[in-house]
């Protein structure tokens, strides 16, 4: 498989799309990874960020692009700057997030991509392809097929920066090298990227670092129990988050813990957050809880301390999930103390209420409450519990 500048010169990019349409300016980008101009270089970045993996999603240049950055770090004789390095890393890890996405629907995407599409992509009707079911079908199954095409090559370069000097690129290496290892998992692979993980968090500089390789630990199936004897908080936390300490009760109560008493602090325990935080690391916390705590009355003290440092937009990943936790009958009758104390606490930051603002009906229509301040603030007086 061709990768680097052998990859650039012989890929047909006028009939690969991106993002904004075909992709006949990817060469000239990739080009400029490489150069010398700065400003060349950062569009080149931007490109990769917003054209070529758009918001999550994969394109038909998607793979291609891949293969050709790939090359560029895996090549021993080019010398890159650490900040270019990072962000060239930064675009692999989404596109291996991508191809892990896609490998769960592959036999889906191998049939859809049957579907012939050159007449929609030799039309002049740019819009045509996106208009047709079956078309945009296979146009994004193609896209996602080149990411899995291009994911044995990412594993390359995320084993060898696995053991680069720097932190931060060990850290993206691990969380990639995690990823791409759940499209063919064997159990020996699984051994020796989970010793390879224990044995790059055991030796971490920061917590910071290891932090993002308990992470990844996490992430392969390793339950990091001894990590929630470290002393940071920071990867205390990170430990408490892995899947296999899920219903741990020393997991549960260090995450507890941790919102009652430090949820407004946690985004400032890591100097350089591990990159699997793309948000404020209380909003993975607060999942973990509503997904593993019954019993609201548990999350009260926690509930009340994300009330009082969250904010409008954030309804989606901590509010509102603790609101749905707190009237799981979806009833809006407040029965208990700890749902009347959530309520009152929600009533009192005025500021969370907004009339136009759709996604927080969502939330008061699960649990069955008016999306309306005043009304909630005569059900918590009407309230006998």
């Amino acid at each position: 498989m061709l990768t680097g500048l052998l990859a650039l010169e012989n890929v047909d990019w006028p009939k690969l799309h991106h993002a904004y349409g075909p992709a006949s300016d990817t060469p000239q980008h990739l080009q400029a990874l490489i150069g010398d101009d700065q400003e060349a270089r950062r569009a080149a970045v931007s490109h990769l960020g917003s054209a070529i993996m758009h918001q999550g999603t994969p394109w038909t240049a998607t793979g291609p692009v891949a293969l050709v950055v790939a090359g560029f770090l895996l090549d021993e004789e080019r010398s890159l700057d650490l900040t270019l390095q990072v962000d060239l890393m930064y675009f692999l890890v989404d596109v291996a997030e991508a191809a892990e996405s896609a490998n769960r629907n592959k036999k889906e995407l191998q049939r859809m991509v049957q579907f012939d599409l050159t007449p929609f992509l030799e039309s002049d009707d740019e819009y045509a392809m996106y208009e047709d079911e079956d078309a945009a079908n296979a146009f994004y199954a193609q896209a996602g097929l080149g990411c899995i095409d291009a994911a044995p090559v990412l594993s390359q370069v995320m084993r060898k920066e696995m053991d680069s000097e720097h932190a931060r690129l060990r850290a993206l290496a691990a969380m990639g090298e995690t990823i791409l290892a759940k499209l063919q998992p064997s159990d020996a692979d699984k051994t020796e990227i989970t010793s390879k993980l224990l044995a790059l968090a055991r030796a971490a500089h920061s917590p910071d670092e290891r932090s993002a390789h308990v992470l990844s630990l996490g992430e392969v199936g390793y339950a990091p129990e001894d990590f929630l004897e470290d002393p940071s908080p920071a990867v205390r936390m990170c430990a408490a988050l892995a899947p296999e300490l899920a219903t741990n009760p020393r997991a549960i109560n260090e995450l507890i813990d941790i919102l009652e008493q430090n949820a407004g602090q946690v985004y400032n325990w890591f100097e350089e957050r591990p990159p699997q935080f793309i948000f404020y690391p209380r909003f993975q916390i607060v999942r973990h809880l509503v997904a593993q705590v019954t019993d609201f009355n548990r999350l009260i003290k926690a509930a009340i301390a994300v009330v009082d440092i969250t904010e409008k937009s954030c309804v989606d990943f901590d509010w509102g999930p603790l609101l749905a936790a707190a009237f799981p009958d979806g009833d809006g009758a407040i029965k208990t103390k700890s749902q009347k104390r959530f309520l009152s606490a929600l009533v009192e930051k005025t500021e969370l209420w907004d009339p136009l603002f759709g996604n927080a009906r969502t939330w008061f229509r699960a649990a069955g409450l008016p999306n309306d301040r005043h009304a909630c603030a005569k059900l918590i007086a009407e309230a006998n519990v």
